[in-house]
């Protein structure tokens, strides 16, 4: 049967896209960790992880005991191919600085092998959501119908909060690779992310109950946000976890309560916002490219007010983004190189592309 698009989803995918360029543009203009510019960056990396929910939401809305013949294959093309793009891109970009120092062709390659495999490119995301694609076609065969979802939700959350934990309050060992784990490389392996995952796969499959149940706890909700929101400043004021990264064990809570309150503002609009559907519909793209046009704009604003150089080059940046990816998108190959245009809440995509698949596999691929 075919699913029902999920319009709340819109809402929720555009915030979390529109809090990861507002915390790069901030971060440009202060990397401070501390006070109230610490507390707003660590707030709004609750984005990052929010992908995780809103992939699985829609993926188990449409596939919630199965996955269709040639599921791999069509992520493969708009989501590893665009992945693979970026990588070079970012690799080239990073060859820039080099400034004519050391071997050009050895420094790219290198560069670029690290960044394909072990997601050292601003695109490392998508080694995560590509690990979650292959665990939603595991755990519905072997999981999700065998155990019980109490014990899968609580199982999943107890290892991703040790997991996460373990590398927040503890110091690596004294060498090389240990200390590359601990600084980089914990965020790419799936047990940084299990409960996300779970939580969107049952919030995904029983969508129209949770989300009425969500409704009738609302208070609780809106009062769980401000809550956890203040342990997480709490536990970086008092550097208890000094890393200002969504990969933090005290930011769960606070990502789900987020996204539980944006799902439900959301339900409540009589039909979202058009801004926010296209935020939704080119978010993939986005995410790729914001980190590059915002370093590309940086180097050319002249503004010393610091606010005044936030606004203007976070406005760039979502913008310039938006009108590359609709241009290159305007080419057949457009969608291998900067991620499909997802479709809008009609079911019909913003840009002429050249697949026709259903409304849903193209928003299960998103």
């Amino acid at each position: 049967m075919k699913k029902n698009i999920i319009s709340e989803v819109f809402f929720l995918r555009a915030i979390a896209c529109l809090s990861i360029v507002l915390l790069h543009s901030i971060s440009e203009v202060s990397d401070s960790g501390e006070g109230w510019i610490g507390a707003i960056r660590l707030l709004l990396a609750f984005g990052t992880p929010a992908f995780i929910i809103i992939s699985e939401i829609v993926l188990a809305n449409a596939y919630p005991s199965h996955t269709p013949k040639g599921f791999l294959k069509k992520r493969l093309l708009f989501i590893a191919i665009p992945y693979l793009s970026f990588v070079i891109l970012y690799s080239l970009q990073d060859l820039f600085t080099l400034s004519g120092k050391g071997n050009a062709a050895a420094h790219f390659f290198k560069n670029f092998v690290i960044s394909l495999f072990l997601g050292e490119s601003p695109a490392y995301f998508v080694l995560i959501i590509f690990q979650f694609y292959l665990l939603h076609i595991l755990f519905t065969r072997h999981v999700f119908n065998r155990f019980k979802p109490s014990w899968i939700v609580v199982l999943a959350g107890v290892v991703n909060v040790l997991y996460l934990a373990f590398f927040n309050l503890t110091s690596p060992p004294d060498n090389a690779i240990a200390l590359y784990m601990w600084e980089r490389f914990y965020r790419i392996p799936f047990l940084g992310w299990l409960f996300y995952f779970v939580v969107g796969y049952y919030l995904g499959k029983n969508y129209a109950v949770f989300l009425s149940q969500l409704n009738r706890l609302k208070y609780y909700v809106f009062a769980l946000v401000p809550l956890t929101g203040f342990v997480s400043i709490y536990l970086l004021e008092q550097n208890i976890v000094p890393t200002l990264s969504s990969k933090r064990f005290d930011l769960i809570l606070f990502t789900l309560s987020m996204a539980f309150m944006l799902l439900i503002l959301a339900s409540k609009f009589k039909t979202i916002p058009a801004f926010f559907v296209k935020i939704s519909q080119y978010s993939f793209g986005i995410y790729l490219l914001h980190p590059f046009v915002l370093s590309v704009s940086e180097r050319f604003l002249m503004f010393e007010n610091n606010l005044v150089r936030f606004v203007v080059l976070f406005a760039i940046t979502l913008g310039g983004s938006v009108i590359t990816i609709a241009l290159i998108n305007r080419f057949p190959w457009g969608s291998y190189i900067v991620g499909r245009v997802g479709i809008g809440l009609n079911g019909k995509k913003a840009v002429k592309q050249p697949s026709r698949v259903s409304n849903r596999s193209l928003q299960a691929s998103e």
